[in-house]
């Protein structure tokens, strides 16, 4: 995996999170592989290889604002 690779799991994985808010990671994660197979950039690159990272940075990102 390169540095665009890693670049793009952290901004897939991001506005993942912000998009499907606090919904679990076990939820979401088989429309997240499809969308990564639709978006990344290299075919050598699958969702086994991209998954921790999405994932990683999924869970970095809030899921909303305490307006409270």
């Amino acid at each position: 995996m390169n540095v665009d690779d890693v670049e793009l799991c952290r901004v897939y994985g991001r506005m993942s999170r912000e998009y499907l808010g606090d919904r679990s990671w076990s939820e979401c994660e088989a429309q997240l592989r499809d969308g990564w197979m639709r978006l990344r950039r290299d075919p050598d690159t699958g969702w086994e290889d991209a998954a921790p990272l999405v994932r990683t940075f999924w869970e970095l990102t809030p899921t909303g604002f305490d307006l409270g």
